[in-house]
């Protein structure tokens, strides 16, 4: 009797452990569900960095750079090719103070050749009434459009609304501003003779 005891609580500690293993298998297998109070385990975490469908950003060449505003870029995967306006910024024309420079500027911003673009609405495409895609272009980890507006080549420009980053972009202008770079310097302001006409 004394040995039929120690054999049945061997057998006894073997399958709960057994138990517990495959309990935890289990859970790192597939995410969970948290209650209101628990935190997502880690499954869940890595899914919700990833994003919708976890896919990685599309790459872009840099085929051509119209002007300071305007780029065409070809899809690396699928060899398309679009032509692309930069969100919430606006350079001055062919021909006005400062498109020159501006152009000059965003070659230099682009150099790398290689770009990803970030939609208002992540993930959705749009296009305004010349067919041209509407995108944050992002060279070398940093936001292209934000650093135009940072360098003094355009104001953050609202006429279709200011956007998801808009707090990023009043901050970059009034940088520049304080700065008096690109179009904020003197040379620009005698120039055209008051900022509107430059900054518009």
């Amino acid at each position: 009797m004394r040995q039929v005891i120690p054999w049945i609580f061997c057998l006894a500690v073997v399958f709960c452990l057994c138990g517990l293993a495959a309990g935890c298998a289990s859970s790192q297998s597939k995410p969970c569900e948290p209650c209101a109070a628990c935190p997502p385990c880690a499954v869940c975490a890595e899914e919700e960095v990833k994003g919708e469908g976890g896919e990685a950003p599309r790459e872009f060449i840099v085929w051509h750079i119209r002007d300071g505003d305007t780029i065409v870029v070809v899809q690396k995967e699928t060899d398309r090719k679009d032509v692309v306006r930069l969100l919430r910024i606006n350079t001055p024309e062919k021909g006005q103070p400062g498109s020159e420079e501006a152009t000059e500027a965003l070659k230099v911003l682009v150099r790398g050749g290689v770009v990803t673009l970030e939609f208002e609405k992540p993930g959705e495409e749009h296009r305004d009434g010349f067919g041209r895609l509407l995108a944050y272009v992002i060279a070398d980890g940093k936001n292209v459009n934000l650093e135009m507006v940072r360098e003094g080549w355009s104001t953050f420009w609202k006429k279709y609304g200011k956007g998801r980053l808009a707090a990023a972009f009043e901050a970059a202008e009034q940088e520049a501003r304080e700065a008096k770079r690109g179009l904020w310097g003197e040379r620009y302001q005698k120039c055209m003779g008051s900022e509107t006409q430059v900054l518009r």
